[in-house]
């Protein structure tokens, strides 16, 4: 691969691991630190057989933001190995797709509950931003998941062991 190619995929990957994630990560801190005033003390966190369960936001977007970041560093890390072994095939690419869209997903909870909560009742809450997070979580999976398909580097096809003994 020539050294031009190689620097430009490079330069890609880390917009693509790094920078992309600590904005995303950076992007929810400031959201809930602009939107807190709008936001309840408590809000639903949990819908079980129990009811509904209730916490602090600060917590949710913590935990949230914390989950992020070990799964887009465990991506970074599990994608850089695969450019260092020198090939990039459907299932390294799969792995890597997948794990940083986890992290998005993450990402998505965050967002979505944040959200969801703008300006309700303290005294009025209902589980629906436990609902509104999962949708969050999915819309926000499935976007990053199609965008780094896209932008991750061409994946080749793994040659198959033919030969039986």
């Amino acid at each position: 691969m020539p050294d031009s190619v190689r620097a430009d995929i490079k330069s890609r990957i880390v917009a693509l691991m790094v920078v992309a994630p600590a904005c995303s990560i950076l992007i929810v801190a400031v959201l809930y630190l602009l939107l807190r005033p709008l936001i309840p003390n408590s809000i639903a966190i949990h819908v079980g057989p129990d009811g509904v369960g209730y916490g602090s936001p600060l917590l949710l977007i913590a935990v949230a933001s914390g989950i992020a970041a070990v799964v887009f560093a465990i991506g970074g890390a599990t994608t850089r190995e695969f450019f260092k072994d020198g090939h990039w095939f459907q299932t390294q690419k799969s792995i890597a797709v997948g794990v940083m869209a986890l992290g998005y997903g993450v990402i998505g909870v965050a967002l979505a509950t944040i959200l969801s909560n703008l300006n309700v009742d303290p005294e009025a809450i209902s589980g629906n931003s436990v609902g509104m997070g999962l949708l969050g979580f999915i819309f926000l999976f499935i976007v990053a998941a199609s965008v780094y398909v896209v932008l991750f580097p061409k994946a080749g096809i793994e040659p198959m062991n033919t030969s039986y003994r």
